[in-house]
């Protein structure tokens, strides 16, 4: 199940129910994961990396109010 999210994250379009539904229920470390993937995949799925990096910031400003 771990990887499977990681899959989801590298994978489906940013745009797709199933990619949100998954970035939702990451932890922050399978996000973190998924972007370093990513990047390392060359980097060609920029608009997947943003919404994760997106989630990021916001669970880091809800956790530190």
């Amino acid at each position: 199940m771990y990887v499977d999210v990681i899959k989801s994250l590298c994978s489906l379009p940013a745009t797709d129910l199933n990619f949100t539904a998954d970035l939702k229920r990451a932890t922050p470390r399978q996000i973190a994961l998924a972007i370093e993937t990513m990047k390392n995949n060359g980097g060609k799925n920029k608009s997947r990396i943003k919404a994760c990096e997106r989630e990021l910031k916001r669970r880091d400003r809800e956790h530190g109010e």
